[in-house]
């Protein structure tokens, strides 16, 4: 009988991972057919000497490369992220790349408002500038939680955790003018679905709330960014970007038959690398032609569509209000 059990547990268990792994496939394909058929690179030739640059989760994936390309133009780059020894060897490797000494490690935990707020008063006694803010920084894969501060995890690092590390540093920003925001978000924003009521709570305990919560998450860099153009004064660019469906890390933490669903695909359907995945971050970073324009949304270096959403203005003043109580 156990014998049986086992079989057919084993079976079932092969029978899923087929199955996602041709949904998956499927789905991908379909993606990159329609979204990346073309790798766009960053074709501008701007030098960064004198500028000061910061990169949350500069420590790894697009945010290494994001931070390693800005180094090798010239700027001070300052990378946020956890953790101290990550930093150190993606520091060393930005040094040896591209000779700028001037790349340096600030800790910040999005997960934690404290840190947010201690970051942002060290950065700003430190620091008399800052021309280039990316944010980056974004977790999936972890357990639905909720963090000290009561809020959702997910949303919480992708989302609050950076709308109140900006809101904090937006003095800095507008004495550098002209200064650029770059949010990083998502294609799945598009299958987004927040109450604004609940905006800071678990969608769901199970895996399967966990991607609504990310999902979400880059539904509100896209509004935010909307927000923000309409609030900051001229001179700062905000824009957010699809980088595209890269290979790294972020995803490590899902059960292991998803990750290696997901693992599997990439590697069949070769996927962006991080440098890949960077360009349009960096295109917005650098590129003179998008200075002076604010929220939109670029995929492949371009302006891409966007939500539906993002364009009703009423929906997104409510979002940014219920975020402003969230972080206050």
């Amino acid at each position: 009988m156990l014998l049986v059990v086992i079989y057919y547990s084993v079976v079932i268990a092969i029978s899923l991972y087929i199955t996602l792994f041709l949904l998956m496939l499927i789905g991908v394909f379909l993606y990159m057919l329609l979204c990346e058929s073309e790798k766009a690179v960053c074709k501008s030739n701007a030098r960064l000497d004198g500028k000061i640059a910061l990169v949350t989760g500069g420590n790894q994936g697009i945010g290494l490369e994001t931070a390693r390309e800005l180094a090798a133009r010239g700027a001070r780059v300052i990378i946020a992220c956890r953790g101290a020894e990550k930093a150190a060897e993606a520091i060393q490797d930005i040094v040896a790349t591209t000779g700028n000494k001037q790349v340096e490690y600030m800790p910040l935990d999005l997960s934690r408002f404290s840190s947010i707020r201690q970051f942002a008063a060290d950065f700003n006694n430190t620091y008399d500038r800052l021309d280039i803010l990316v944010n980056n920084a974004g977790c999936s894969g972890v357990k639905p939680r909720y963090t000290e501060d009561g809020i959702n995890l997910v949303m919480q690092v992708n989302y609050f955790g950076p709308f109140l590390l900006t809101k904090l540093l937006t003095g800095k920003l507008i004495a550098s003018k002209p200064s650029r925001i770059i949010i990083v978000s998502s294609i799945l924003h598009f299958v987004g679905k927040i109450n604004v009521d609940t905006l800071d709570k678990l969608f769901g305990r199970a895996y399967a709330g966990l991607f609504y919560d990310y999902n979400n998450s880059k539904l509100c860099g896209v509004l935010w960014t909307k927000a923000l153009a309409k609030k900051l004064p001229e001179g700062i660019s905000v824009n957010c970007v699809h980088p595209g469906l890269v290979r790294t890390n972020l995803f490590r933490r899902l059960p292991m038959l998803y990750l290696a669903v997901f693992y599997t695909v990439c590697w069949l359907l070769k996927c962006k690398t991080p440098k890949e995945g960077a360009q349009t971050v960096l295109h917005l970073c650098l590129s003179e032609e998008v200075q002076h324009v604010r929220g939109k949304y670029f995929m492949e270096c371009r302006e891409a569509k966007h939500t539906r959403l993002a364009d009703d203005e009423d929906f997104v003043e409510r979002v940014w209000n219920k975020s402003v109580e969230v972080i206050s």
